[in-house]
């Protein structure tokens, strides 16, 4: 994972003061995300994602030009059943890219206009190590998938 930008020191999420501004149309998941939001909710993927798979990853489908799962008190009801995308649990940082090479790397950054930036508790070594995890995780599952499908046995749901 390649992180670029200024490091975050302090974040919260004011979600309400921003409007969900995160929570926007489009959000990049994986084959793993979209399973477990499947078992999660009980929906099939396709109520959910765009099953159009772009190197590895799919897209989330929008209401009114955010989140499927965003509710009106701007909440996410997958924050619930622990099942929210592996970007948005990575939150303050942002999907920037992904190099495909000979290894595939996650390029990320920080955020720049939200509201909780610089506020809320200091963040240590633990949300750092997190968020790193998070960010191999999330590129072991796109490895996994496009395995899967060059072997072709890929699953999604």
């Amino acid at each position: 994972m390649l992180i670029y930008s200024e490091p975050v020191e302090k974040w919260k999420c004011y979600y309400k003061e921003c409007n969900a501004h995160c929570c926007t149309c489009g959000r990049e998941v994986t084959a793993g995300d979209i399973k477990r939001i499947a078992k999660a909710t009980g929906k099939r993927p396709e109520e959910f994602a765009d099953l159009k798979e772009k190197k590895g990853l799919f897209m989330l489908k929008s209401k009114d030009e955010k989140c499927i799962f965003l509710k009106g008190d701007l909440s996410c009801t997958l924050h619930k059943e622990d099942a929210k995308p592996l970007l948005c649990r990575m939150y303050p940082f942002l999907f920037d890219g992904i190099i495909y090479a000979d290894e595939i790397v996650l390029k990320v950054r920080s955020v720049k206009d939200c509201p909780g930036l610089g506020r809320g508790k200091k963040l240590g070594k633990n949300f750092e190590a997190s968020v790193e995890e998070l960010g191999n995780r999330f590129v072991r599952e796109i490895k996994d998938y496009l395995k899967e499908k060059s072997q072709g046995t890929k699953e999604i749901g």
